[in-house]
C-alpha cells in the first residue's frame, strides 16, 4: 500500500474520531482535536506497524472511549 493511500486512512479515521468525540461527549472540536492528539491511541494509529489506521473509526474509537474512561488505551 502507498503511503499516501496510509495518510489517507489515518487522515479519515482522525476525522470520524473527531466527530465522535462531539457527540459523545458534547467537546468542542477544539477539545476533541486536544484529547485525540494527545492521547496513546492516537499514538498508536499513528504507527503505520501497528495496522489500527487500517480499522473501522468506531472500532479505533472503543480504545480512545476506554483510555478516557480508565486512562489506559486497554
Amino acid at each position: 500500500m502507498k503511503e499516501s493511500e496510509i495518510a489517507y486512512m489515518k487522515e479519515y479515521i482522525t476525522k470520524n474520531l473527531i466527530s465522535l468525540l462531539t457527540d459523545k461527549y458534547g467537546y468542542t472540536i477544539e477539545t476533541a482535536f486536544d484529547v485525540l492528539y494527545n492521547s496513546e491511541t492516537f499514538q498508536k494509529l499513528s504507527e503505520t506497524k501497528t495496522g489500527l489506521y487500517f480499522q473501522s473509526p468506531k472500532y479505533v474509537f472503543t480504545y480512545l472511549d476506554n483510555e478516557i474512561k480508565t486512562g489506559k488505551m486497554c
